[in-house]
């Protein structure tokens, strides 16, 4: 992986510091797991991120969603799929995971949705991670309202 091909456009403050993160990981062309960091290294997002793995049979799989988010979104999704969530929402979701999976590097997005009946505006960012066969194992999801 070249440093080069992984220019994205991060504004969160956090979020340019877990970028970096994964861009130390990537340092001479590894490909970065999750399963080989230490949950310290993570401790600064952790309130705020998800972790989504692969199941063969239900898709992409929360193994991983703070209590943050849980309240925030009004829901604890670990151990959930994207079926639990609605539909136009998962789609959109599906389609970003897929995205970052067939291409293999991070992607970064601001966007308005409703909340619990309140209109907000979040930046996220979703990182790869790899296994040792270097396929895409996991994602590593964090989020930040930008207009709170």
């Amino acid at each position: 992986m070249s440093s080069s091909h992984l220019a994205l456009v991060v504004r969160h403050p956090r979020l340019k510091a877990l970028y970096a993160l994964w861009l130390r990981l990537c340092a001479g062309g590894s490909f970065p797991a999750l399963d080989g960091m230490a949950p310290a290294d993570l401790r600064p997002w952790l309130d705020d991120m998800a972790i989504v793995g692969l199941d063969d049979t239900a898709g992409y799989v929360y193994r991983y969603y703070s209590p943050a988010y849980a309240a925030a979104f009004g829901t604890d999704l670990t151990g959930c799929s994207l079926a639990r969530i609605a539909a136009d929402r998962a789609v959109v979701l599906a389609a970003e995971y897929d995205a970052v999976r067939a291409e293999r590097l991070p992607v970064s997005r601001v966007y308005t949705a409703l909340f619990d009946g309140q209109q907000q505006t979040w930046e996220r960012l979703v990182l790869p991670f790899f296994d040792l066969d270097g396929e895409v194992s996991k994602l590593l999801v964090a989020a930040y309202r930008v207009d709170a």
